[in-house]
């Protein structure tokens, strides 16, 4: 049995695809090499995980830097191995307890080689964890934007069973005769309560809200807040009609948030809610 099989081929594979052996001792791996599909083998997973370590982008690769930091017991000068000095002979009859000279820097090397492995597996698992929280926020995302979706359309389902209602007529309030924007009121008159939709209504300043008025017996009576959407809607629900007069109109005003007794800016929509 040669030299190069009486050490394992994974340790002389690690060492060979770090480029740790001596010119001598490589040609005779790699002659070697040609028969032992277990050699093969080895080298061909060692420089998989370099090439695996070398594509996560890290600047210091299983290069000669690495291979010297972690084969402390090959050192080179000139391309040739520096060899330590003769340890002196044995005495006869002791068998040598400490490892051979090829042996002490052969482990190191298939401890590079294994944290080069170590090193791209995890990166590979850190990639790997990125996915997966993508993919949780892509799908928390999705959730979110479906209950969204289900929320309006429970919105627009009330709203339509509250218009189609016996007894609701709608009532529009602009502003000074422009459309736009606007606010619908659909008065329920067997309820005798409204609901309101505006749309296109710019939101009020921070510390202020809309208030809606209605008019009975030619004055103002107040009625609930309620702010707008960033896109200038508005859905409020049940809000009762005053009770014990004639009710000829509403209209709406900017208001502190706590609203006003009184109005005390001027209106901004209004509409008769006769005829």
């Amino acid at each position: 049995m040669s030299e190069l099989e009486q050490d394992s081929p994974r340790d002389l594979a690690a060492a060979y695809a770090l480029g740790a052996l001596a010119p001598d001792e490589e040609r005779a791996f790699e002659a070697y090499l040609a028969t032992s599909p277990e050699a093969q083998q080895a080298v061909a997973e060692y420089r998989e995980v370099a090439a695996l370590l070398a594509g996560t982008g890290a600047t210091d690769g299983p290069g000669a830097s690495l291979r010297d930091r972690m084969i402390g017991g090959a050192p080179r000068s000139g391309g040739r191995e520096r060899r330590a000095p003769a340890a002196p002979a044995s005495p006869i009859g002791t068998v040598p307890t400490g490892p051979s000279p090829r042996r002490s820097w052969i482990l190191p090397a298939a401890l590079a080689a294994s944290l080069i492995a170590a090193v791209a597996l995890g990166v590979r698992d850190a990639q790997l964890g990125g996915t997966l929280a993508a993919r949780d926020s892509a799908a928390a995302t999705a959730r979110a934007a479906l209950d969204t979706a289900q929320q309006q359309l429970a919105e627009r389902q009330a709203v339509l069973e509250r218009v189609l209602e016996p007894g609701t007529r709608m009532f529009q309030l602009t502003q000074s005769g422009n459309p736009d924007p606007g606010i619908q009121i659909f008065w329920n008159r067997n309820r005798n309560e409204v609901l309101l939709h505006a749309y296109r209504l710019k939101p009020p300043a921070a510390g202020r809200a809309y208030q809606l008025w209605f008019v009975k017996d030619g004055k103002p009576v107040p009625s609930v807040t309620f702010r707008s959407s960033a896109d200038g809607g508005a859905i409020l629900y049940h809000i009762p009609v005053p009770a014990g007069g004639a009710i000829s109109a509403a209209a709406i005003t900017e208001e502190p948030a706590g609203g006003s007794p009184q109005p005390t800016t001027p209106i901004l929509l209004a509409g008769a809610l006769t005829g």
